[in-house]
């Protein structure tokens, strides 16, 4: 929240100051007009100018020496202010359907680097949703120069960036990158500027996506847990891709009438739900884990069955026997029988018992 606002026109020669100079000469007038801000309090200056260096270097000029002992006396970090910047997508289809998106950097980096964050961003949309060609267009010339190979990536973090495009470009048919001027990008020079701020009244509006770490550090997830011979699905996925069925003819009969319920989707088969999207369909040992994740996990709450199979359907999980499964995995789960709530009603109702007279029983 800004408290306070400094201007100053500069006079004579001042005007004539190199561009960093007169961002210093700025700084030492703010510590002057501020004294006692400067001297109560470690101050942050943000720039995206390296200030400095330009007061730490030895080569210095004279002025430039007498303001960088005058700031000297205070406790002043230089940061850049390219940390929680951020950048704009967007996606237009054929027929001018137009889908925008922000990205909000929560590391520092570069123009270049913040390039290719939104470039990687939008080839993964793209490949979300079944994408198969694309044209992009960015506003930085090296970046779309380094993606055609015109130009040679200098630096480690540039060619990780690099490399990470193209492992993205060759899941499309056809890609053409094209660099254009900022004024032909104004919607997206927008949208990073409002990234780049707060933004907590945009959430309905503009779709901003928070990156703590740089997507070419980032770990892909893949299933740890592989499934062996035949399962349940196999029949299901061979109907589906070969048109076989089984020789008993009641089986086959259940097969032809389920298939339609069932997809392959990228080598996964999925099943149809009524109220969401396409659920999952894993085999026993995936299962096995997926329950154990819900029950047990860090996040387990140890609920009954009902309750893990129904969270299990919600995440997006689907196999025939999963309310069988979870009975059958809480019976095993050794902290609920241990912690289960133990019944203190009699089993059956008590009936009371007559006496000649007392203690002949």
């Amino acid at each position: 929240m800004s408290i306070y606002f400094i201007s100053r026109i500069l006079q004579g020669a001042e005007a004539n100051y190199p561009e960093m100079e007169k961002l210093v000469l700025a700084l030492v007038h703010a510590t002057r007009r501020l004294r006692r801000y400067f001297q109560g309090h470690p101050i942050v200056v943000l720039s995206d100018k390296p200030l400095r260096q330009i007061l730490t270097k030895p080569e210095k000029s004279g002025r430039t020496a007498k303001w960088a002992i005058e700031l000297g006396a205070y406790d002043i970090e230089y940061r850049a202010s390219s940390e929680g910047c951020g950048a704009g997508i967007r996606l237009v289809s054929p027929d001018k359907q137009e889908y925008t998106y922000a990205l909000r950097f929560e590391f520092e980096t570069t123009n270049n680097e913040a390039e290719y964050e939104a470039l990687i961003a939008g080839l993964d949309l793209a490949k979300d949703m079944k994408i198969r060609s694309i044209k992009a267009f960015v506003d930085s010339q090296l970046v779309a120069n380094q993606v055609k190979g015109e130009y040679e990536a200098k630096g480690e973090i540039i060619r990780l960036y690099l490399g990470k495009t193209k492992e993205l470009i060759v899941q499309f048919e056809s890609f053409d990158i094209e660099h254009i001027r900022r004024n032909q990008n104004k919607k997206v020079d927008a949208l990073s500027k409002l990234a780049s701020l707060t933004f907590e009244h945009l959430g309905k509006k503009v779709l901003i996506e928070v990156l703590k770490e740089r997507s070419i550090y980032e770990k892909r997830v893949h299933d740890l847990v592989k499934e062996e011979g035949k399962n349940w699905m196999t029949p299901i996925i061979e109907y589906l891709v070969s048109g076989i069925l089984p020789e008993d003819e009641s089986e086959a009969r259940k097969i032809r009438i389920k298939a339609p319920q069932y997809k392959l989707m990228e080598g996964n088969l999925y099943k149809k739900a009524f109220l969401t999207p396409w659920l999952r369909c894993v085999g026993p040992k995936q299962a096995e884990t997926k329950f154990f994740e819900i029950h047990e996990g860090i996040c387990g709450l140890h609920a009954g069955p009902r309750s893990v199979a129904t969270k299990a359907l919600r995440l997006g999980y689907f196999w025939p026997s999963m309310h069988r499964d979870a009975a059958k995995l809480l019976q095993s789960c050794e902290a609920c029988q241990l912690h289960v709530n133990v019944p203190r009603l009699p089993k059956q109702d008590m009936t009371s018992v007559t006496s000649a007279w007392p203690f002949t029983k």
